[in-house]
């Protein structure tokens, strides 16, 4: 293809296309693109024409290819083309290379989620990096080869593709159809997805192949010349190959503008021309471009010197001699070929066991010369043989290969360890290591069994405690705590473990009896453990211990003293404990605070939380916004938990956390009366069948649902009976007294509905008890309510939506308030019951319960006439939530969403959710939009006020 002054000939449309889109994301509507087609169709050419025309534009371009060689390593091409680097002077990049390297991912059990396909916290810091380039100045990313992009990257790019609308973003991808990108089709033709365009370059038209013909040869083609184009069947290039062999052996003569072939000549197929082109290197040249290609397109110009052994000065003369035949790109520092079929061309020509030995000393060169080791993993793992070289460079990398690359750590152990066998010395190491891999990549049973079988035969003493660690780690995070609790009393019992080793396995015994729902047990073996591990100052082993009787104490008795018991636990200090261990300890204590009401603690905990999950990811961000979630709903901020449901739902299907979360949204929905709604999400809740070890403390969430539903469809008997079944005999492992205690005056007021007196006091009770042990105010309320509900008496009934208001609960508040309006309107009080009647539906107005204010005016129907109905407006700014107007303000005043959310101490996908809802109210399309309409009402605002001030002050004269 030929750019003249920036038109490429024959792509007209597509580049005109291209130019809209960009100057939608310059006006603030962010859009995606694919550009696709046949090899040698000009899809790099358009892209590189689009992206200096889009530069000239104002925007800022970035760019990057995707590289067979690097298929496996995470986040290749997106990392490339941001800029992501340690060494990078931008923090932001620096940020997120920091989270892309993993450290504190190392041992995490499923690290990358049950799809194995990208670690979900450097997903989010790439998002991240692209919210923040993009409140800069308007971004154009550009991602060409992407038939050979990581899956991890093609994860990143269709994210920013279900955001794009809100951003002044344009991203443009290039690939080759073919049977092997198949997930990238998917992507360009994603469903539902907003803001995107397939471009398909179709062969040229034969006058477009004649222009092309006429811009390279130097005039119009003749009658023999256009004959020997049609085999081009309109490909560019085949085109350019054709015309440049002909004039390379003299075989076009110019004559009165007329470009002839001199003889009668056969178009020679591509492959062909392509070999002819090859022809005119040196053998030198041609010797070195083959290694080159073997190497792929991220080699170095100081790498490919040390694999070929050469000096750096004559390497370099061999690749001006490539650019100038039109071989290589030049680019600078790495080797890029002009065209990926010319590179294959060269390395078809290398035999496998020749190309095997190129991947092996590229990877002891670059491996010498300090090179990242997921570089150095990627020649391996298509090196030849070499099982000294590859033992010791695993037994000191594998960690951090891991970390960043579980899959291709894996699969090198995978080789190592076959090509070293049990004779090997370090064969141990490499089976430890390889545990640890199988352990990040999710493959828990794999990697129990490995473990074991290493364990069984190793007589290191060193790796004994280790393989202990994954056989529990693993086991505990497939639902198997029964398991790791016998191995971590088999490690207990082992003399080659030091004493500090077994204190902490004997304290994560307690962890695997919790589990199981043995909280005796569990507690006296926790606070054993706790005795012995502040005897020895051992953190590890007390962070588990204080962990559990917390836990239990919150369970049987939520108090003052459960929360200081997990307090301790989250002060000690973040250098004794490992990051997991320590979000998990916050998200626990965030949970407490949630329960007994303390909502500003719950907040700010939550708050010092998500800055850790940030970096370690994992199951913990789906767990952070399941905790948020729950708060929000609690404190009657719906929209806010709705948006942190979306906000975690991508992250929780992969880490057995979506049925949780599906289920508060399930919750609003039947509250607001959208039953089928809340049917579809139970439905996808059912399916995910979750079953990681922090899943199982929230499975009460569906059969709340579950029973809110069968209510809400008349199904009165059956949603009493689910429930009295869940407080009588247990949700999974935990006692349903203790973890559906809040439910208690729904199950007193079903079963007064079915006469069954005998259970709704003994219920009671419980309330009551749970009550005394915590004296806060919501279980207060309960406590109220319930006896309310029994003695038929309103003032009590008042007083528990007092204890609700000060939660503050509304939705019980309101609760409370129907309750007592239906007693009083039995007594002959309508005026009293009429205004209580009022305050339930403001409350439920501004939840927008429509179900909830039915049911009110089903059950007092006698008081219908003069009752105030609040309708909550659905769209416009009024529809606005409170944190949806703090929301908005921020982005009038041009922050991005990860700055918006480090000021509002909530994660940069809760913000998104939030715009997007925003968006949606307002029937707006960019946030630019929003910008410009909430400026525009500010001042609209202040013009009225100082008016109004103005006709005030003159009235007084």
């Amino acid at each position: 293809m030929t750019h003249s002054a920036g038109h490429l000939i024959g792509r007209d449309d597509e580049t005109a296309e291209l130019a809209r889109l960009a100057a939608s994301a310059v006006a603030g509507e962010g859009q995606a693109a694919f550009v696709v087609g046949e090899a040698g169709v000009g899809k790099t050419a358009v892209l590189e024409l689009a992206a200096a025309n889009v530069e000239r534009s104002g925007m800022q371009v970035l760019h990057a290819e995707a590289r067979e060689l690097e298929q496996q390593r995470p986040f290749a091409v997106i990392s490339s083309c941001l800029g992501v680097d340690v060494a990078s002077a931008d923090p932001s990049r620096a940020r997120v290379a920091e989270i892309l390297r993993g450290d504190a991912r190392y041992g995490l059990p499923g690290a990358l989620g049950g799809s194995g396909e990208a670690d979900f916290a450097t997903v989010e810091a790439m998002l991240g990096l692209v919210d923040e380039l993009c409140a800069r100045e308007p971004v154009a990313l550009f991602l060409d080869d992407l038939q050979w992009a990581d899956p991890a990257s093609l994860l990143v790019v269709r994210r920013l593709m279900g955001s794009v609308h809100q951003l002044p973003l344009l991203v443009v991808g290039a690939y080759r159809q073919s049977p092997r990108v198949k997930e990238v089709d998917q992507l360009s033709q994603s469903l539902g997805v907003r803001n995107r365009t397939v471009l398909e370059l179709t062969p040229l038209s034969m006058p477009a192949v004649t222009a092309l013909l006429t811009a390279l040869c130097g005039g119009e083609p003749g009658p023999r010349l256009r004959s020997m184009a049609e085999a081009a069947a309109g490909n560019p290039l085949y085109v350019r190959e054709l015309s440049d062999a002909l004039l390379r052996e003299a075989l076009i003569k110019i004559s009165g503008g007329i470009a002839e072939v001199t003889g009668d000549l056969s178009p020679p197929p591509l492959p062909t021309l392509i070999t002819h082109r090859l022809s005119y290197l040196s053998d030198d040249a041609l010797h070195a471009l083959r290694v080159a290609a073997v190497l792929g397109a991220s080699c170095t110009v100081t790498e490919f010197a040390a694999v070929l052994g050469k000096p750096t000065h004559d390497v370099v003369s061999i690749v001006a001699e490539a650019e100038a035949a039109g071989v290589l790109r030049d680019t600078g520092d790495r080797l890029v070929f002009h065209h990926d079929l010319i590179r294959h061309a060269l390395s078809d020509a290398v035999s496998g066991s020749v190309r095997a030995m190129v991947h092996l000393k590229a990877a002891q060169a670059i491996a010498g010369a300090g090179a990242t080791p997921e570089r150095v993993a990627e020649h391996l793992l298509n090196g030849a043989p070499a099982g000294e070289f590859l033992t010791a460079w695993l037994v000191e990398f594998a960690p951090r290969l891991t970390t960043r690359a579980p899959v291709l750590a894996l699969d090198l152990l995978d080789k190592a360890v076959g090509l070293a066998g049990p004779g090997e010395p370090r064969y141990d190491d490499l089976q430890l290591h390889r545990a640890v891999a199988q352990l990040s990549c999710g493959h828990l049973t794999e990697a129990e069994e490995s473990a074991r079988c290493a364990l069984a035969r190793t007589s290191d003493p060193g790796l004994e405690s280790p393989m202990h660690w994954v056989i529990i780690q693993a086991a505990f995070a497939r639902g198997r705590p029964d398991l790791a609790l016998a191995e971590a009393r088999t490690a207990c019992q082992s003399a080659g473990l030091s004493v500090a080793e077994r204190r902490r396995f004997d304290a994560f015994s307690s962890v695997c009896l919790f589990a199981l729902g043995d909280l005796a047990e569990a507690g006296a073996q926790a606070l054993a453990a706790r005795r012995t591990a502040q005897e020895a100052g051992d953190a590890h082993a007390l962070a588990y211990a204080l962990h559990i009787l917390a836990a239990k104490r919150f369970l049987e008795m939520p108090d003052t003293e459960a929360l200081e018991l997990a307090r301790q636990a989250c002060r000690l200090t973040p250098e004794t404990i490992h990051p997991a261990q320590r979000i998990a300890l916050q998200l626990a204590l965030a949970n407490s605070y949630t329960e007994l009401d303390r909502s500003h603690d719950a907040e700010r905990t939550l708050a010092a939380a998500h800055k850790a999950t940030e970096h370690v990811g994992g199951v913990f961000l789906p767990w952070y916004h399941l905790s948020c979630a729950l708060l929000a709903f609690n404190t009657g901020r719906w929209d806010d938990a709705l948006a942190e449901v979306e906000a975690g739902l991508n992250s929780g299907e992969s880490f057995a956390m979506s049925g949780a979360l599906r289920a508060i949204a399930a919750l609003i929905a039947v509250h607001r009366g959208r039953h089928d709604v809340a049917d579809a999400y139970l439905t996808a809740a059912d399916s995910a069948r979750d079953a990681g070890s922090i899943a199982c403390f929230y499975e009460y969430l569906p059969l709340c649902a579950g029973v809110l539903l069968d209510e809400a469809r008349s199904n009165t008997e059956r949603a009493y009976l689910r429930l009295l079944t869940a407080f009588d005999h247990g949700v999974g492992h935990l006692p349903g007294q203790l973890i559906l205690g809040f439910l208690a005056p729904d199950i007193v007021r079903l079963a007064m509905a079915h006469g069954d007196t005998a259970n709704a006091r003994r219920v009671a009770s419980a309330a009551q008890t749970r009550a005394d042990h915590s004296c806060g105010p919501y279980h207060l309320g309960d406590a109220y309510r319930c006896q309310g509900l029994l003695a038929r008496d309103p003032q009590l009934l008042l007083e528990a939506a007092r204890c609700y208001r000060d939660a503050p609960r509304p939705l019980h508040e309101a609760h409370s308030y129907t309750d007592a309006a239906e007693l009083l309107a039995q007594r002959g009080r309508p005026s009293e019951a009429r205004a209580l009647l009022d305050q339930a539906l403001e409350i439920y107005g501004i939840l927008e319960a429509d179900w909830e204010t039915a049911r009110a005016l089903s059950r007092l129907r006698c008081l219908r006439r003069g009752v105030r109905r609040r309708d909550s407006p659905r769209q416009g700014w009024s529809a606005l939530t409170n944190t949806e107007r703090i929301v908005a303000d921020h982005v009038a005043h041009g922050r991005s969403n990860p700055e918006i959310a480090t000021r509002m101490s909530i994660s940069r996908r809760t913000v998104s959710a939030h715009v997007s809802n925003i968006l949606r109210k307002l029937k707006m399309t960019s946030r630019v939009e929003l910008a410009t309409e909430f400026v525009r009402r500010l001042n609209s605002d202040n013009e009225n006020t100082h008016t109004h001030t103005h006709a005030h002050t003159h009235a007084h004269d």
